[in-house]
């Protein structure tokens, strides 16, 4: 595929550039962009994208344009207000370029279809406002092997990352349990300055040109973190959770439920767990409980419940130290390597129980009261 005469005129400055010219502008016009969410970041994002010549470019929003949207989703005018925003968003963009192609898809980015959406599309964008569809879309690219492009707005401030599965940390690295979710409030909730996502949603579009065209440098393992008040942009460099349930131990993962009484009954150990609150009342009834630490030594000194340490990979040559007359509580960071030393001590006839969720989960109890 090449570009037609007016293509060429219209991103002639592309051209100009030695990092892009022709060949990078059709690699631009061959690729697939999926943006999931047309409000504030999709708006910026989705002008810069159709006008760079991006080929194709799909657009997951059920919503309708509304007064309050004008004020920072740069994509509609007055004439859109109760109209579907997908529907608008390609009629604005299809006017700003003719020679793309918009998917409009009028409907809810869920468990359901998300699959099916993110398949047919080489990188997604997540422009989204709720944790619970910015996990959806990070599960659902890692298990496919699709990279996305996160950016996120409240008031002031905003951040941006690129997620590439395999190749780096995951966003469930990032912002890995619930509790996480106070972390980021939508503008909805905290109000935002109106040109602070039309930043950030530029930027997206910066990675994500980026990416098609094999550019270095991109935000993968990065974070960037954007104070537009202080006009003050740093990065933090991002690693990967040694707890990470999806990228370490490639598990299925629910949204969880704070303070849950109820042991996960994956793994066949539903009888083998104990809540934060079930230990708790334990201990304090002073019953006979044998806590034992599976982390790292550098994890117990900054911060332990007692008990005895033994690492997860030195277990099954150290049981001799574990006492068979009292119940066992196995707990880690999180959960996952506690569970690992469940199983082995099942093995051995040991009576052992592991801390559901952790410290992590002990913690929010403890803050909680």
């Amino acid at each position: 595929m090449s570009l037609t005469p007016n293509e060429a005129i219209q991103y002639d400055q592309h051209l100009k550039l030695e990092a892009i010219g022709l060949k990078g502008q059709v690699k631009l016009k061959n690729a697939r962009v999926l943006c999931i969410g047309a409000g504030g970041l999709g708006s910026s994002l989705l002008y810069y994208l159709a006008a760079a010549g991006v080929g194709t470019i799909g657009i997951v929003d059920d919503d309708v344009v509304e007064l309050h949207n004008l004020q920072r989703q740069i994509l509609y005018q007055h004439q859109h207000i109760g109209s579907k925003k997908c529907i608008a968003a390609k009629q604005q963009l299809m006017a700003l370029n003719p020679h793309i192609h918009i998917d409009p898809y009028d409907e809810k980015f869920r468990l359901k279809n998300a699959k099916e959406l993110i398949k047919q599309y080489d990188i997604v964008a997540d422009c989204t406002d709720n944790f619970a569809t910015r996990f959806l879309v990070n599960d659902t690219c890692f298990n496919i092997k699709k990279p996305f492009v996160f950016a996120s707005v409240s008031q002031f401030q905003g951040q941006c990352s690129v997620f590439l599965g395999e190749e780096g940390p995951c966003f469930r690295c990032l912002f890995p349990y619930d509790s996480a979710m106070d972390a980021l409030r939508d503008c909805s909730e905290g109000g935002v300055l109106g040109v602070l996502p039309g930043l950030l949603g530029a930027m997206q579009g910066a990675e994500i040109i980026k990416w098609i065209l094999q550019l270095p440098d991109l935000l993968v393992g990065k974070l960037l973190m954007v104070d537009i008040l202080k006009m003050q942009f740093k990065e933090y460099r991002l690693t990967q959770n040694p707890e990470c349930q999806l990228c370490i131990y490639q598990q299925a993962i629910n949204l969880p439920s704070k303070f849950n009484s109820n042991c996960n009954e994956s793994d066949n150990l539903s009888d083998h767990c104990i809540s934060a609150n079930e230990l708790r009342r334990e201990l304090n009834k002073g019953e006979a409980v044998f806590l034992l630490d599976v982390r790292t030594p550098e994890e117990f000194t900054a911060y332990n419940l007692g008990g005895v340490l033994i690492p997860l990979n030195e277990l099954s040559q150290r049981l001799a130290e574990l006492d068979r007359n009292k119940m066992i509580v196995v707990y880690c960071k999180s959960g996952n390597r506690s569970i690992a030393a469940t199983k082995i001590l099942i093995n051995q006839n040991f009576g052992v129980k592991y801390l559901q969720g952790g410290l992590i989960q002990w913690q929010e109890l403890i803050n909680a009261l």
